[in-house]
């Protein structure tokens, strides 16, 4: 996956002009696909992530819409652009793994039956001894 880092948002984020936090229609597009987005993750905890973000977002563009207000970029890159980055890149990392040719383990693993999960633990803690 592609790990570029967006046009500086003080720019304007990119072709544009103005992008989601400070054009004039561009949010409300971006805060759709990134509802979509939302919607596709199964994984609640990457999901409460692009919600707040989402969240974030929309509070930075209410106080630009409402005050006229800059937003605060050094906070728009921790606040929303890293946590967005990170979530893509561990979908990109799930991604990988669900479609490798060359997995390790199967991806739908049984779990170890009941009767063994006791010799089971025993055994890793034994070779964590070592």
């Amino acid at each position: 996956m592609n790990q570029q880092q967006p046009q500086n948002p003080q720019n304007g984020g990119g072709a544009g002009g103005g992008g989601p936090l400070t054009g004039a229609r561009e949010f409300t597009e971006w805060a759709d696909r990134l509802s979509n987005v939302e919607e596709l993750v199964d994984q609640n905890a990457w999901r409460n992530q692009i919600a707040q973000v989402r969240d974030r977002a929309r509070a930075a563009r209410s106080e630009y819409k409402r005050y006229g207000k800059k937003p605060q970029w050094d906070l728009v890159n921790t606040q929303i652009l890293k946590p967005l980055y990170e979530v893509r890149n561990r979908i990109a990392d799930e991604l990988s793994r669900r479609e490798s040719n060359e997995s390790l383990a199967p991806i739908d693993r049984d779990p170890v039956p009941s009767q063994f999960s006791d010799l089971v633990r025993r055994y890793y803690e034994t070779l964590g001894k070592d």
